[in-house]
């Protein structure tokens, strides 16, 4: 018991290891286009704020892109950084 050979051939475990690495990649992708997408709405809020004479809402939401950016740079090493996977 417990001395059984493996079903899977290398093979195998090469694409059920590359099929999990391109599942993580585009779960990855679809967060940095959400935070694209937050981000563009921050702008257009900030603006649309500046133009009407609010100027106190441009430090909340260019603190709030920041973290956004942040957000996504920690995204992007993780995908671009092997050792991290």
């Amino acid at each position: 018991m417990g001395h059984r050979q493996s079903l899977m051939t290398p093979e195998r475990q090469l694409r059920a290891q590359r099929a999990q690495q391109m599942s993580l990649i585009y779960t990855v992708m679809v967060c940095l286009v959400s935070l694209i997408f937050v981000q563009f709405l921050l702008l257009t809020v900030a603006l649309e704020g500046y133009l009407g004479g609010r100027v106190e809402v441009a430090l909340p939401t260019a603190l709030v892109s920041g973290l956004c950016c942040g957000a996504a740079y920690w995204l992007l090493r993780y995908i671009l950084v092997p050792s991290r996977r």
